[in-house]
């Protein structure tokens, strides 16, 4: 219809240019037309130019008509009644997903997904309603659809597809997206954030200390968070080292004590890392490294569960340790952990009437059920069955636990 308007409209402006080319003939010929009382005159052009115009007046008028032809308008009007359906259900259903009712977000976003303008948002929102409330294969066709749909939003829809992986605790697959995600969004810190949490669950340890600098540089983590990061890597080391070391020669336990020796002088001092790697010495036999090991650490940094753990070492240095805790008493002595300490170095050095002075001492300060149970022990083998009998009741009053192996006197002597 519209062409056909179109070439009319040409025709008649070529006609008129061909005429004024060529120019108006001698006679353009008279047109007289009479009815009743009224006449009508013109030239036979004019009238050829008046039908023309009537009818493109005509063609137009049509094709005007065309245009709002009342059944395009019904098929408009439901078109648009269509669309403000599914933004509508798109909108509620985001309102649903704000307030964390996912059954109902879930149903309200799939019919939002059916909008010729629905965007990635829609298949986000939807794909996470979906896992929420356990659909595990509609939220992952959910976010294939969303990536058909919106290829320029990969690394979007792969942030959140990862996301789910790792609350599924799909930890291998979740890592396959990740690592294809860094490509093209290595800095973005949810991604960085998930990776690293990743490579703790899987204890890929060579990659995290790898992303390590990373994390730091973006400032995806602070800085006591990195420390802890590097804690964490010294132990799962100084953990393999040892594994080597358990059935290997001493050059490969010399490899342990050498990662030890050049790591932070932080982590030197630090009462976790400390008792992991003396602990690692005991279960190697060498006791005499881990009680070093310890006292160098109690010298910056004191700690209760390093003492306690120092006085539970035995091995023959019981006199030089003795000289070396009692040194710490000097500037500690209210320390009741210290001073339960000293008792079990006189035990072993079967210094009884010592061990019983410090046993005292520290239960006075604060009554354990180490204390009191290793000390009614020690005097019931002295003898002395009233005073072991009210230790050991109050040991039982308190639950107590499996007493340290230590030296024992003989019945009926007391030494010290």
């Amino acid at each position: 219809m519209i062409r056909l308007f179109i070439f009319s409209l040409l025709a008649i402006v070529v006609s008129l240019w061909v005429t004024l080319s060529v120019g108006f003939p001698s006679d353009p010929g008279y047109l007289l037309i009479a009815f009743g009382e009224y006449t009508f005159e013109t030239s036979l052009f004019a009238l050829l130019v008046l039908i023309l115009f009537i009818y493109l007046c005509v063609r137009l008028l049509l094709l005007i008509l065309g245009w709002v032809n009342p059944m395009r308008l019904v098929a408009a009007g439901k078109e648009m009644s269509r669309r403000r359906r599914t933004r509508s259900n798109t909108l509620e259903g985001l309102h649903y997903f704000a307030r964390g009712n996912w059954q109902s977000a879930l149903k309200l976003l799939r019919k939002g997904l059916k909008d010729k303008d629905a965007s990635v948002v829609n298949y986000l929102a939807a794909a996470y309603a979906a896992f929420e409330v356990g659909e595990k294969d509609e939220w992952k066709r959910l976010l294939e659809l969303a990536e058909g749909a919106f290829p320029v939003s990969k690394s979007t829809i792969n942030s959140l597809r990862a996301q789910l992986l790792y609350r599924s605790e799909q930890l291998e697959q979740c890592l396959a997206v990740l690592e294809q995600a860094k490509k093209t969004s290595l800095n973005d810190p949810t991604l960085m954030t998930l990776l690293k949490d990743v490579y703790f669950k899987l204890e890929e340890w060579s990659a995290l200390e790898s992303l390590l600098p990373t994390l730091e540089k973006n400032k995806v983590i602070a800085s006591d968070e990195a420390e802890k990061i590097r804690k964490r890597l010294l132990m799962e080391n100084l953990s393999r080292l040892y594994e080597k070391a358990v059935n290997g020669s001493d050059s490969e336990q010399a490899q342990l004590r050498k990662q030890w020796k050049k790591s932070p002088q932080l982590f030197q001092h630090d009462a976790e890392a400390v008792g992991y790697y003396s602990n690692l010495l005991l279960d190697l036999g060498d006791k005499e490294e881990a009680a070093k090991t310890i006292e160098h650490a109690l010298e910056k940094c004191w700690n209760a569960d390093l003492i306690r753990q120092y006085g539970a070492i035995d091995y023959d240095s019981h006199s030089r340790r003795l000289l070396v805790a009692e040194g710490w008493l000097k500037s500690r002595p209210a320390d009741a952990e210290l001073l339960l300490t000293l008792a079990r170095l006189c035990m072993r050095g079967r210094l009884w009437g010592k061990a019983r002075e410090y046993y005292e001492a520290s239960i006075k300060i604060k009554p354990t059920v180490c204390a009191l149970g290793e000390l009614g022990r020690m005097l019931r083998q002295l003898g002395e069955m009233e005073s072991s009998e009210f230790c050991l009741s109050r040991y039982d009053e308190m639950v107590g636990g499996q007493l340290l192996n230590l030296p024992m006197p003989e019945k009926d002597r007391q030494t010290g």
